[in-house]
């Protein structure tokens, strides 16, 4: 529900909000580097990307092969190819339907590919270790059936 209602920001609003979460990002790189982090309008944009599309898709990620996953009579590379095609279907609709509809916004192909980028970063992190973990059991299980 979150992710629906920031959605909807007004331009104004999600300018706000990236303004006050960059503010606290480079306050971080400020104590981290101990250097100053100039906080101009091209700072906001790609923290506002990072944070606003790729870390929110990151997790819709998650959460969408989490949910696949359970569906253990499907193969699963189908269960991936749904996961993939709705998490981009997703990505289109809040970026071109979302963004059209919410004044002060404007839609970016861009942005899709950056939020179909983080869909399939976290949900491909957590196949590829679902996948060795599951490797690894069966050759464990294999060599305690030979012994």
């Amino acid at each position: 529900m979150f992710f629906t209602y920031e959605c909807f920001q007004t331009g104004d609003n999600a300018s706000k909000q990236a303004g006050n979460v960059a503010n606290a990002v480079a306050n971080v790189q400020e104590a981290v580097t101990k250097k100053p982090v100039v906080v101009d309008n091209e700072y906001k944009k790609t923290i506002s990307k990072l944070f606003g599309h790729y870390g929110y898709f990151c997790i819709l990620g998650l959460v969408s092969i989490l949910f696949y996953m359970t569906f253990t009579k499907i193969k699963a590379y189908i269960r991936f190819i749904i996961h993939a095609g709705i998490g981009i279907i997703f990505a289109f609709g809040t970026e071109y339907i979302a963004e059209a509809l919410t004044d002060g916004r404007t839609a970016s192909i861009i942005d899709v590919g950056i939020d179909t980028l983080g869909l399939l970063t976290l949900s491909g992190i957590f196949i590829i270790i679902y996948y060795i973990v599951m490797i690894k059991k069966m050759k464990k299980d294999q060599n305690l059936e030979v012994k």
